[in-house]
């Protein structure tokens, strides 16, 4: 079944939205997470990211790195026409570079550009295991840090929903108070409510996907002997996340939601179905570890 909604919310996949906002910040990042029951698999998400960014004139430059680590369990008897066994671990390597050039006080330009290898790293690694994400967008913003809008639109290339393709970027994101704020669009939607001080509560949904290589050698019953198949992976992921400010630039995250649509497929190296490992809607937890500048540049900012 397909939602009206994934044609609305368009999602990038390839940035830290906090980076992406304030890449003169440095942040770092560990985060796990589990969906226990997507139809007959059971995944499990490692990730690790770290950023960095510095002033540049009146322009900004930021470095990204990050490495997450799919970990699928298949009930193997629900699939004994197919050993799924080469698709049960894919990695993902990921480098970002940004550029912000500022027209004026109101109006920047953005560049992202991503590549990363996508694989379960089973042969040697090819060209075939490698994958561009990019965006070119234009910024409007209002306003102050305390109280701001900021309005992005361009467009972008990349996995974020699944298959590599060409999408519409835009987003909109408004500061209320020192209390609300509210996205909507890349890389998600949602409504934040920060109180004392420490503690944040949003209602939010994203998106999660993965188009991973397989460049071992699979059997398939109808295909036969295939070599760089890929792993296709998307959720809808809507839920509750709260935020725990341990220290100014550490901060302690848990997301526990439902993931309402999803799909897991096999596909050959020209995007065409294999297999349909099938899916199923979910409940998911995830927590994590994060540490920022961006708290201790606001401060000085005050």
């Amino acid at each position: 079944m397909k939602y009206p909604f994934t044609l609305i919310i368009i999602v990038s996949g390839i940035t830290n939205i906090l980076w992406s906002q304030n890449p003169k910040g440095e942040i770092g990042g560990l985060e796990y997470g589990i969906i226990p029951n997507v139809g007959d698999t059971q995944i499990e998400k490692y990730a690790f990211n770290l950023n960095f960014g510095s002033q540049l004139g009146k322009n900004v430059f930021g470095f990204g790195f990050s490495y997450t680590l799919y970990d699928f369990l298949f009930k193997k008897d629900s699939f004994i026409d197919l050993d799924l066994t080469d698709y049960e671990k894919i990695q993902d390597i990921q480098l970002r570079l940004f550029y912000r050039y500022k027209i004026n006080d109101s109006w920047s330009g953005n560049i992202i550009f991503s590549p990363s290898l996508s694989s379960n790293f089973k042969g040697n690694i090819s060209g075939n295991d490698l994958l561009i994400n990019s965006i070119v967008s234009i910024s409007k913003r209002w306003g102050n840090y305390k109280k701001q809008a900021i309005l992005r639109f361009g467009l972008s290339f990349g996995t974020g929903l699944g298959r590599p393709q060409l999408l519409p970027a835009i987003s909109f994101r408004k500061t209320i108070n020192q209390n609300w704020s509210y996205s909507i669009g890349i890389p998600e939607t949602g409504i934040d409510y920060n109180f004392r001080e420490r503690n944040t509560i949003s209602i939010k949904a994203t998106f999660d996907s993965l188009y991973g290589n397989a460049s071992s050698s699979v059997t398939f019953p109808d295909s036969g002997s295939l070599t760089n198949t890929k792993l296709l992976y998307t959720s809808l992921n809507t839920g509750f996340q709260y935020n725990y400010r341990i220290q100014p630039n550490w901060t302690a995250t848990i997301n526990l939601g439902y993931t309402p649509w999803n799909q897991l497929r096999i596909l050959d190296g020209d995007n065409n179905e294999l297999y349909d490992i099938g899916s199923e809607s979910s409940g998911y937890i995830s927590m994590g570890l994060k540490f920022n500048l961006n708290k201790m540049m606001n401060e000085n900012k005050k």
